[in-house]
């Protein structure tokens, strides 16, 4: 077992009570956000690839036509940036399977290669690209570490890049990139009242500190860097670890919409002390909601509104 990092000087201040949220799922539905920088990164990366998309019939990508509401014609249409509706409604179908923001750029480009093979090979028996609920099967980090293969790039560059495309949009137009986000009803206004009742609150995420950071100031929650643990901190096990040492004799309780995150923590003989709490309101299948609700440590929440009365202890049991 890996040993807690040494804690910087404590500015969080000490409470009784320690909450450890997940960011993308949990306060913030960034998939608007993350799909549009997606595109645009995939784009720069692959332009011959990405510029056949918008003339991609939507009946031949392996989409579904319930996804908006039973229209065609949302499927055709601009989702931003010139990206087709229908990449950007499969994309988001995927969102549960996404665990750091540049695996979005992956999966466009699959989704585009998919649907282009499909269309080049009409007619052929068994020819079709694979749907939404097959690549959400198939995906974990060696699909992932495939694909990087395949398309000949880095996972460190493809951090890089897609945290550029950030950088910029933020740079050139900030007020259009908060509002590419949505914030779930209650969640912001849930972390500022446990700060104001004397809780400590930290952020443990796979998104980059610095854009973390930015949603957090836009909804008024004011956190410093040492509370807000973001891409390259480490796994989140290890993260809650080294929380667990620094508060000592305090209930820590952890946050999260992504089920294989929190079978990890439930299994780490480190963190039996920790309070697990799963956010059915982000990221998640219903195979992931029910592997949650078979796990004995973990509490499933269905709605953000119930974050409030969560983290004020006058709430435990919401669901």
């Amino acid at each position: 077992l890996s040993s807690p990092r040494a804690a910087p000087p404590l500015l969080c201040e000490p409470s009784s009570t320690v909450w450890a949220l997940d960011f993308d799922g949990v306060i913030v539905d960034s998939e608007p956000e993350s799909t549009r920088a997606a595109w645009r990164a995939a784009l720069e990366l692959w332009p011959d690839i990405m510029e056949e998309a918008p003339s991609i019939d939507p009946r031949e990508a392996g989409v579904l036509r319930k996804w908006t509401g039973g229209s065609w014609d949302e499927m055709s249409k601009d989702a931003g940036d010139g990206m087709p509706g229908w990449l950007a409604a499969k994309v988001r179908q995927l969102r549960p399977v996404v665990e750091t923001g540049y695996e979005n750029t992956l999966l466009m480009r699959l989704c585009v290669e998919e649907a282009l093979s499909a269309k080049r090979g009409a007619g052929v028996t068994g020819t079709r690209p694979l749907s939404a609920g097959e690549i959400l099967a198939s995906w974990d980090g060696d699909y992932r570490d495939y694909l990087l293969a395949r398309y000949k790039v880095s996972a460190e560059h493809m951090v890089e890049h897609y945290g550029g495309i950030r950088d910029t949009w933020m740079d050139t137009d900030l007020a259009s990139w908060i509002a590419a986000n949505r914030y779930y009803p209650g969640a912001p206004a849930a972390v500022r009242d446990a700060l104001a009742a004397g809780s400590t609150v930290y952020i443990v995420t796979t998104k980059q500190q610095r854009f973390a950071q930015a949603l957090l100031k836009a909804a008024g929650v004011v956190l410093p860097n040492e509370c807000v643990f973001g891409l390259g901190s480490g796994p989140k096990p290890d993260t809650l670890a080294e929380l667990q040492a620094r508060h000592a004799g305090a209930e820590l309780a952890f946050l999260e919409d992504k089920v294989e995150t929190l079978v990890k923590v439930a299994r780490d003989m480190r963190l039996l002390p920790v309070s697990l709490h799963f956010a059915e309101w982000g990221y998640s299948t219903p195979q992931q909601q029910a592997i949650a609700a078979s796990l004995p440590r973990v509490r499933s929440h269905a709605y953000s509104d119930a974050l409030g009365p969560l983290m004020l202890g006058t709430g435990k049991e919401a669901v």
